[in-house]
């Protein structure tokens, strides 16, 4: 984007954040390097502005311009692979005093390293990147797929013959007369559902094969479940009024969560001539389809994290483990323009071929949206933070009595609440990626309405449902 004065004013009202940093002067250029690429490494790449104070956020200008623009320069170079930013370093001038703006771009699937360490930008520091998250980043990437790994302690004997015949009906006869010569070992290791084990040579499942034909899938791959709550209030505040975790193939996944989907909300009715006909509180295709859609995309790298589903009396929430894959942007989905990217491929061609799963390739979520429009309802919601989620909403008015409505990132941190019990505004700060200000003044608002109590005093504090 084009940083005009009036945008270089806000990110100063604003302050720093996981995307946005002050620097008077530049430093050394293998710290900026460091710097670069935290910002590069992070979905929402980032700004840094030269020539202002980080502490008092004073516009004093940079004393060497020229210079700053040759070690920024140095720098881009210094990150392996090197880092393009947005547009090249230039002087804007602010109160008749010089500053550069650098535009680090939103990550696009590199992985980029600088001083031999993979760094990422978290709040408003730039701290190395952990084993776990370096791996979650490749995945997310398509480097390693999670997919044709071997599945941990399987074997052939934890896949169900039955469920396997029953797929290959669904391929033409063209493929069925050719698969009648193949041995199951053969067939399988074609499909992708199994591999050899480099260590003993023996035939094993992948995840996808236990995934699609598992016998007991939650067993070898605890994360494919899906948590449904239902909720009696707005917030989640109240006791949950059913919570259910299913399990199964993902083909049972998307059945099981589909229909209870379509028993959990209400269906009203008007007369139309001598007929009734029902009006649902939501689109039942469109729920089915955030449900296909969320087990095919989901990213199931991330152990121990499971699809959730929260119901609440004003809308209806999907919860993705994982983000957008490289490519693909909100904008995009808000658009109705996003292009069709699995994250799970073999998944997605083994539900494409099967009617009634994935019919609708790359239309999806504008069955959702043109499904809610039919009922006069709120086109549905997308969130990236930390996973994806989808919000549809009934059209209900509030029933619990907060003032102004919570933001994005006040839902999340409830959520998190809800999940883990309770909350410090550090860990605030690291999942909306605001300022330990904003963090504060945020979390204070939602305790000054009631919506959470707080234990402890300013930093050391945590935050609770009441």
């Amino acid at each position: 984007m084009s940083i005009t004065e009036p945008i270089l004013r806000q990110l100063l009202t604003d302050g720093e954040s996981n995307t946005v940093e002050f620097k008077v002067n530049a430093p050394r250029s293998g710290e900026l390097a460091e710097r670069m690429c935290g910002m590069a490494n992070s979905r929402t790449g980032g700004i840094i502005l030269f020539g202002i104070a980080d502490a008092t956020r004073d516009i004093v200008g940079v004393s060497k311009p020229n210079e700053t623009i040759d070690t920024i320069l140095r720098a881009t170079r210094l990150v392996k692979p090197v880092v393009a930013p947005s547009s090249e370093p230039e002087v804007t001038i602010i109160d008749e005093r010089p500053l550069i703006v650098v535009q680090i771009p939103p990550n696009n699937g590199t992985l980029y390293q600088a001083s031999g360490v993979f760094w990422i930008r978290k709040g408003t520091h730039t701290i190395p990147m952990s084993s776990e998250e370096v791996a979650a980043h490749l995945h997310t990437s398509g480097a390693l797929r999670w997919e044709t790994a071997l599945c941990p302690q399987a074997s052939l004997a934890d896949l169900d013959d039955g469920r396997l015949a029953h797929y290959l009906t669904f391929r033409a006869e063209r493929s069925r007369q050719h698969l009648q010569h193949t041995s199951q070992e053969e067939l399988l290791l074609g499909l992708g559902c199994a591999a050899r084990d480099p260590e003993t040579g023996t035939v094993r499942p992948t995840n996808v094969g236990v995934l699609m034909f598992g016998r007991e899938p939650h067993w070898r791959l605890p994360q494919c479940e899906i948590v449904f709550m239902r909720y009696a209030d707005d917030l989640g505040i109240k006791k949950f009024a059913d919570r259910q975790i299913l399990t199964g193939t993902a083909l049972e996944l998307i059945d099981t969560a589909a229909e209870l989907l379509a028993r959990s909300i209400q269906v009203g009715g008007e007369i139309v001539g001598f007929k009734r006909v029902d009006m649902p509180e939501y689109p039942t295709e469109a729920l089915r389809e955030v449900v296909v859609n969320a087990v095919t995309h989901r990213d199931y790298s991330l152990i121990g994290e499971a699809i959730r589903i929260f119901m609440y009396t004003d809308r209806i929430e999907v919860h993705s483990p994982g983000l957008l894959p490289p490519g693909v942007s909100l904008a995009d989905l808000r658009a109705l323009q996003a292009p069709s990217r699995p994250r799970n491929p073999i998944l997605a061609q083994f539900l494409r071929d099967i009617p009634g799963y994935m019919e609708r390739v790359g239309a999806g979520i504008r069955l959702m949206v043109n499904e809610m429009r039919l009922l006069g309802l709120p086109d549905p919601e997308f969130i990236e933070q930390h996973e994806f989620v989808v919000i549809f909403r009934n059209g209900r008015a509030s029933t619990v009595q907060t003032g102004l409505p919570l933001n994005a990132r006040q839902l999340l941190g409830l959520r998190i609440i809800q999940e883990h019990g309770s909350l410090t505004s550090r860990e605030y700060v690291e999942a909306t990626g605001v300022s330990e200000r904003t963090a504060l003044r945020e979390l204070r608002d939602m305790v000054e309405r009631g919506v959470i109590v707080v234990r402890g005093r300013t930093r050391s504090a945590r935050y609770f449902l009441p």
